[in-house]
């Protein structure tokens, strides 16, 4: 019971799918860089926010039931807040409305109000699961969450760049999870600990020490878009405290070959850690202990093996310079929203809410790698292409040879011309 109640303390939601105000104006600008759901430069509202929010918007249906908008902007913000059994009720209020005026998506101007009725409400569920225990006991909200959710992904398959697929995979491995420590016999029957961690897409230490240098491989394991859609659970959800998640999108930029990035992924992974967070897995350990089973526990782990040493530090310099900049740029993006909503000002309501603030409040701009690094990891995944290390080994070859036949050439022309010798007399 005490290691049950640690899990659900430390360990994040894996996912969140909502739709609201924020992620119509998310979609139109775009996801942010990789590396910046990797650091944390993407918003994260204070409750505040959602308050002011909620506020206006019921105001707002009290006048105009009809605002089908509104229901997604309020019950999101009841979710945000922690307040999961309002969210759903606002959900119930949505489906009575549509009900109420006939909705018909084909006449709508908005067409996708059944899918972001299931997408939320099943959203809800889940985060009410976790929220209320994680009983393994006790599974009906995420069994009905997972429902819903395959149903939004019916209705619009290719919404939320694609991370309803990855946020529906996520809650079936929570759902079908067995405890780490639960021992499984091998194909001789022995009992057996698991190993390594396991991850949510499923990819085995194997399928991520061979690579292919680009996406194919991904694709051919069935997870095009994994790297798109987990990105898109960790700046449009809930997941950015989830060690899982980042576990999962490092393996996933492992096997794309793009080691570097997958190792800055992992320093995420490294952070959570020490900072308490734990995996969704029941069981497992916690700090250095968690992060052995998630890196291959030997001198060369999965995510150092293709990098030189002095890439490993390039990398760790890279991650905290960047996570430094995050947390700037956070703080000074929260404590300027909350100046002006302390004034009763809302990004809702006020087209000038943001005068004043030194960037831009919806991403971290991440500063380019500099030539020399962006050279060197060309070379890297080049080299650890099958046909780079082919040519590479074939142009050492040819330069030794090549050497080899100006020192005989020149052995050769010194001998011809040495001073022929006199015997004595």
């Amino acid at each position: 019971m005490v290691r049950l109640l640690l899990l659900l303390a430390f360990a994040a939601p894996l996912s969140a799918c909502l739709w609201d105000y924020d992620t119509l104006a998310q979609e139109s600008k775009g996801m942010p860089d990789v590396k910046a759901a990797i650091v944390g430069g993407f918003p994260r509202n204070p409750p505040l926010y959602y308050e002011m929010r909620l506020e206006r918007v019921t105001r707002l249906l009290a006048e105009n039931p009809d605002d089908l908008d509104a229901y997604d902007a309020a019950g999101v913000a009841c979710d945000r807040l922690g307040r999961s059994d309002e969210a759903i009720e606002w959900m119930a209020r949505k489906l009575a409305a549509m009900e109420r005026i006939g909705y018909d998506a084909s006449q709508h101007a908005q067409p996708n109000h059944r899918y972001r009725y299931l997408a939320n409400l099943g959203t809800f569920h889940a985060h009410r699961w976790f929220k209320n225990g994680a009983k393994r006991g006790d599974t009906a909200d995420m069994l009905r969450g997972r429902e819903l959710i395959a149903q939004a992904i019916k209705e619009n398959p290719d919404a939320h760049f694609g991370r309803e697929k990855y946020q529906l995979m996520a809650m079936e491995w929570v759902i079908a999870l067995r405890p780490f420590d639960e021992l499984i016999p091998d194909a001789q029957g022995v009992p057996q600990k698991p190993w390594p961690l396991p991850n949510m897409l499923g990819i085995s230490m194997q399928d991520a020490y061979i690579v292919h240098d680009n996406d194919d491989e991904l694709a051919e394991l069935g997870l095009a878009g994994a790297i798109e859609g987990l990105s898109g659970l960790i700046v449009m959800g809930n997941a950015w405290e989830s060690i899982d998640t980042y576990y999962a999108l490092a393996m996933a930029v492992q096997v794309s070959g793009r080691s570097s990035l997958a190792a800055l992924a992992f320093a995420r992974c490294k952070e959570l850690a020490a900072d308490g967070r734990r995996s969704v897995v029941e069981g497992t350990p916690t700090d250095d202990e968690l992060i052995k089973l998630m890196n291959n526990d030997n001198v060369n782990g999965l995510f150092e093996h293709r990098l030189l040493g002095s890439q490993q530090r390039t990398i760790k310099h890279e991650y905290e310079e960047l996570r430094s900049l995050a947390r700037q740029w956070h703080d000074a993006r929260t404590s300027h929203m909350e100046t002006q909503l302390g004034l009763g000002l809302h990004p809702d309501t006020n087209a000038d809410f943001w005068a004043g603030f030194d960037g831009n409040p919806d991403r971290m701009d991440v500063p380019e790698p500099g030539f020399v690094a962006t050279a060197v990891e060309n070379f890297t995944r080049w080299f650890w292409h099958k046909d780079g290390r082919l040519i590479t080994v074939l142009g050492l070859l040819a330069v030794l040879f090549g050497l080899g036949l100006v020192l005989v050439r020149r052995s050769s022309r010194r001998r011809k011309n040495a001073p022929a010798t006199v015997p004595y007399p």
